[in-house]
């Protein structure tokens, strides 16, 4: 079963941008898999691919994906909130940007909680990137599960300035392991893509710890950061 997320642009170095986090399941199905879309948000002559994370467990008891959707319209900013029925916790995070093709960033996909509170929802929050006449929304996804063994959520937050680039990595307490992650661009409102959100791990290894990077998608000026968060259930 799918318990979280992740996605790594590469060769595109702030070109591109990923339109589409979206794990698959329903209100009463469980998520087995993640699919990931991105767009050039401007002609890129490079070659480019994108790789889809997919953070997996044996059965756990009562996980499902919820969804909401913001209003569709013409504005800058669109944020919405998916919250875990009552009773559940988050495990897990996805996001689809609708209408926009590119010309969207997520630069909010922040989980709730707490170094000693279960997260219970997403928030997404997304800019237009470049202005656009085009009505768009953005879905958040949360996937949920009965409650967990010591499910907390981890975070840390990047150096503030104004380089081109930036990376952070959200790890752990020691004894838990990662069942999904989140992250948070501060300061750049459109300008800065997350153009990394990798769990570490592998195939025979539990995750641990993630890795948010994001670059800047024009020059800006002024100073922004970059915040990684990591949810983390008992091992």
């Amino acid at each position: 079963m799918l318990t979280g997320t992740g996605y790594e642009l590469n060769g595109v170095t702030g070109e591109g941008v990923v339109d589409d986090l979206r794990p698959n399941g329903g209100p009463a199905t469980a998520p087995t898999a993640v699919t990931v879309g991105a767009y050039e948000t401007e002609a890129f002559a490079g070659n480019w691919s994108v790789t889809a994370y997919a953070i997996c467990a044996n059965p756990v008891p009562g996980l499902v994906r919820v969804s909401t959707t913001s209003v569709s319209d013409s504005a800058d900013f669109h944020s919405t909130t998916a919250t875990c029925p009552v009773g559940k916790v988050l495990t897990g995070t996805g996001y689809e940007l609708n209408g926009v093709t590119g010309e969207g960033v997520v630069d909010d996909f922040r989980p709730n909680g707490g170094v000693a509170a279960a997260p219970t929802s997403v928030t997404v929050g997304a800019y237009e990137s470049d202005a656009t006449a085009l009505n768009w929304s953005a879905t958040a996804y949360a996937i949920c599960a009965n409650p967990l063994p010591g499910l907390v959520r981890a975070s840390t937050v990047g150096t503030s300035n104004s380089l081109d680039f930036r990376s952070v990595v959200a790890t752990c307490p020691v004894g838990k392991v990662m069942t999904g992650a989140g992250y948070e661009l501060n300061g750049v409102t459109g300008e800065g893509i997350v153009d990394d959100f990798r769990p570490n791990g592998g195939p025979a290894t539990a995750p641990t710890s993630a890795a948010s990077g994001a670059y800047e998608e024009d020059a800006f000026a002024g100073n922004w950061s970059d915040t990684s968060y990591a949810i983390c259930a008992t091992a």
